[in-house]
């Protein structure tokens, strides 16, 4: 099996720590999650370098992984290293530098954390260059790698719940930023389109954070809908758990508790109110980073693109951006046109966090 060499700059939780009680917490199927984990448990990559500005999270990460090869500056390990696979669990802001100047640097695969970028033209730059460059991506919006999720998919495109009407990701309370780039991916995913006719959104956004086209803040998203132009609705709601529902014409679908299990309704035929009830048992085979990093190691090597496209990754960003733009406007319907691109989120935790 060939061998390629991979490297991790950034060694925080999702890079190369996970806390031992989140490890208990976690539904099947989703660990191995830091990077580095999951980089040593799929085959033909060799975890072979670590960066990060902090000695002490590098430290800790060299010693758990048994990695010699350690810098604090990403330059330098792409100079002297130069792997063939780089993931990027940094902080948001620089992110899109480092992607850029790993692909100019020739790394012939990429897996990075989300969110892309703080801005929409630093996401469009940034993906410009991997796709001139020929540079394998995925990414961290991981659910969308996960069996439980791709049978849920499975099973809407059999037909099995009929015409698929609406999409509705059951988050919590929780930061744009943060945590809803892996709400709006499935609306993605899910909803089988990334043309969006509009956004109406309320977030809870500090007034003292905005200035001109800045919100130097991570706003905390309480409702938004998302009208794809195939017809699908996609609604974000704070109701907690994590439950992503897929609703159609003959019945229902959810995917439960973040992935534990899938429930399945159907409506008989000529029926209006009466549901039959189909749970679905998953057996997860890897999760959702390994296979993500699976598929990446399987691009560079063969030329077979990754299950999730660039197009996924903007489309994904570009309606983050509409839900903050919406909000800003008093929940008015907004569209991408109307989207300033250099409008930026800096991503700075607010009071949910602090």
């Amino acid at each position: 099996m060939p061998v390629l060499t991979a490297a991790v700059v950034g060694c925080g939780r999702m890079g190369a720590h996970t806390p031992e009680k989140l490890r208990q917490s976690l539904p099947p199927g989703w660990l191995p999650l830091n990077h580095a984990e999951a980089l040593r448990a799929t085959p033909g990559i060799d975890l072979v370098s670590l960066c990060d500005l902090d000695p002490e999270s590098l430290a800790r990460a060299a010693r758990t992984y048994g990695v010699k090869s350690c810098f604090t500056d990403y330059h330098d390990l792409l100079n002297v290293v130069r792997p063939d696979i780089l993931a990027v669990a940094t902080r948001t802001a620089g992110r899109c530098e480092i992607l850029r100047a790993a692909a100019l640097s020739g790394v012939r695969g990429i897996h990075a954390e989300k969110p892309l970028s703080t801005s929409l033209r630093a996401c469009q730059e940034t993906l410009a260059v991997l796709r001139d460059r020929g540079v394998w991506f995925t990414y961290g919006t991981i659910r969308r790698f996960m069996d439980v999720y791709r049978l849920a998919r499975q099973i809407v495109a059999g037909g099995e719940i009929g015409e698929l009407r609406s999409v509705t990701v059951e988050h919590g309370r929780e930061l744009l930023l943060w945590g809803h780039p892996h709400s709006v991916d499935l609306l993605v995913f899910f909803g089988g389109c990334r043309d969006v006719a509009h956004v109406q959104a309320t977030c809870e956004i500090d007034a003292a954070a905005i200035a001109k086209n800045v919100v130097d803040d991570d706003p905390i998203l309480t409702s938004a809908f998302v009208k794809f132009s195939n017809g699908v609705d996609g609604f974000i709601t704070t109701t907690g758990g994590f439950t992503t529902r897929l609703s159609g014409t003959r019945g229902g679908l959810a995917v439960v508790a973040d992935g534990s299990r899938i429930e399945l309704w159907k409506r008989p035929n000529g029926s209006h109110y009466e549901l039959i009830h189909e749970p679905r048992s998953v057996a997860p085979t890897m999760s959702g980073t390994q296979r993500a990093l699976a598929e990446l190691r399987a691009a560079v090597l063969s030329g077979q693109a990754p299950s999730m496209a660039l197009e996924d990754v903007e489309a994904s960003q570009r309606i983050l951006f509409e839900i903050a733009s919406s909000s800003l406007a008093g929940g008015a319907r907004f569209r991408l046109a109307e989207v300033d691109p250099d409008f930026t989120i800096t991503g700075r935790f607010g009071a949910l966090y602090a």
